[in-house]
């Protein structure tokens, strides 16, 4: 199959919305993708309390304080 990158330097494949993919570069001209297993998610579930004049959500589960420091690392 051959693509072409448009002017964004973007290139469309034929997939499904949410697949993903693990991106090799091998040398400069050269790169394999891997389709990956989907991630099987569940949503949280949050109650609201009012807790000294607040609402706040309590979840179901414990927060990954590892995952949470890897998300805010994303932003400025």
């Amino acid at each position: 199959m051959t693509v072409v990158a448009d002017n964004k330097k973007r290139v469309t494949l034929p997939t499904k919305p949410g697949e993903r993919f693990d991106l090799q570069a091998l040398g400069k001209d050269k790169f394999i993708l891997t389709r990956l297993a989907p991630v099987k998610t569940r949503p949280a579930r949050v109650t609201f309390k009012k807790k000294g004049g607040f609402t706040v959500g309590k979840l179901d589960h414990p927060i990954d304080p590892v995952a949470l420091q890897e998300a805010l690392a994303e932003f400025p």
